[in-house]
Parts: structure tokens; C-alpha cells; sequence
């Protein structure tokens, strides 16, 4: 079998090629399960786990992804601790605290259950966990009701929300778009570090399939767009 047809032997060297993953020093599994593929790990930030994800459902043969991909914490935390910074957060949020969503964590994974009212509050609520310095996953396992059709404006919109919530960030300053689950980045950042936490923002993003960052950093700048 060739690399060609070898699902596991493609997708290691995609890892490394690709996405620049150090397999020795970030060990990442992959096995095969039937027609499935298993990828199992550790990786550096929320876009190594997304384009893994979708480099292996691109791969010939394979009908399935087993995703056990998680983000290393940027402070480990326990999982009750994880679990009251969800709540805390959601209970900031007056769309939130009233929908009766529900939160359980096992070994820093965040599994988000309930309903709520929009796909707006589905992607916030999951960006939300996300931001929790110990969360290593999230599964947003949210409802719509009634359910709704997503589009463009929908991501956009959750985008907006998003970006203008987060303080690392100067939302006026930046502009984006989506077609396709894809969002495009475009602005001014006063810092490279404004820069990747408006990126992460997008890709934390329930839906999202790629992130093209294209904001300039400037720090000289008062960095507001014209």
C-alpha cells in the first residue's frame, strides 16, 4: 500500500508537511477503524485541530473522522474550575443565563447541552467555552429551536458579536467576511498578538472550516480602519 492509498501514512505526512506539527514532540495518533480514521492527541491551537480535521475527511477511502484532537491548555485547570467559568460566563450574558444550558467537563473536554433560541447564541455560547484558559475541547451539542437555516449573515453576525466581546481585541478596527464556512480577516491590529486572538475568535467558531487571516499589524498606528 502507498502512501497514495494509505489514509494513515497520508494524513501523518500532512501533519508534518502541511500543518507543521512536530509528531515527536506533540505526539498525534492516527489509526484506522473501518472506514474510519482516528486522530488522537495534542496539537498547539484551535487551527491545527480544524485543518487536521478536515485534511483527514478529505482523504480518499475514508467515510468517517473520530476526532480525540485537543488544545493545549493555556493554564490546566481542574474540571469543576472549568465548568464555573462556563457558567459565570454564560451568566453574563442576558441571551444566555435564561436558555437552561447545560455544561459537563470530563478531563478538560466541555460538552455544552440544552436549547437556545438562535444559531447566533449556539456559536457564542461555544466561543465562550473556548475562552476558558483549561478547556482542552468543546462539544457543542446545542439545540435551535425553532430550527433555523444558516447562512452567511448568521456566521457574520456571531462573528461581530464575537470579536467585539473579546478585550485582547479592537473590533472597530476590522472587517471580515465568510462564503462557503470560510472567513476572511481584513483590518489593522496594533499587535501580532491582536492579531492571532482575532484569528483564534474566528476559528473557535461552531461551523467554521478555515480562517484567512489577512489583518496588518501596525502598533505605530491608532489602527482604526477609514
Amino acid at each position: 500500500m502507498t502512501m497514495n492509498n494509505d489514509p494513515v501514512k497520508a494524513l501523518k505526512a500532512a501533519l508534518t508537511d502541511k500543518l507543521h506539527i512536530d509528531l515527536k514532540s506533540n505526539p498525534v495518533t492516527v489509526a484506522l477503524e473501518g472506514s474510519s480514521i482516528i486522530i488522537e492527541g495534542m496539537v498547539e491551537d484551535i487551527a491545527r485541530k480544524k485543518r487536521a480535521l478536515l485534511i483527514a475527511m478529505g482523504l480518499p477511502g475514508v467515510e468517517g473522522v473520530i476526532d480525540r484532537l485537543r488544545i493545549k491548555p493555556s493554564n490546566p485547570m481542574t474540571d469543576p474550575e472549568i465548568r464555573d467559568h462556563f457558567y459565570a460566563a454564560v451568566e453574563e450574558e442576558p441571551t444566555l443565563k435564561t436558555a437552561g444550558i447545560r455544561a459537563e467537563v470530563k478531563d478538560g473536554v466541555v460538552d455544552i447541552e440544552g436549547t437556545v433560541g438562535s444559531l447566533t447564541h449556539k456559536r457564542l455560547a461555544g466561543v465562550l467555552a473556548w475562552w476558558i484558559p483549561g478547556a482542552l475541547d468543546v462539544i457543542n451539542s446545542l439545540e435551535v429551536l425553532p430550527p433555523m437555516a444558516d447562512n452567511e449573515d448568521e456566521l457574520n453576525d456571531a462573528l461581530r458579536i464575537v470579536l467585539e466581546k473579546d478585550r485582547l481585541v479592537d473590533a472597530l478596527s476590522l472587517t471580515y467576511s465568510n462564503r462557503d464556512y470560510v472567513v476572511t480577516l481584513n483590518g489593522v491590529a496594533g499587535s501580532a498578538e491582536e492579531r492571532h486572538a482575532a484569528e483564534e475568535d474566528a476559528w473557535y467558531i461552531w461551523g467554521v472550516n478555515d480562517v484567512v487571516n489577512n489583518i496588518r499589524v501596525e502598533p505605530a498606528s491608532v489602527h482604526q480602519l477609514p
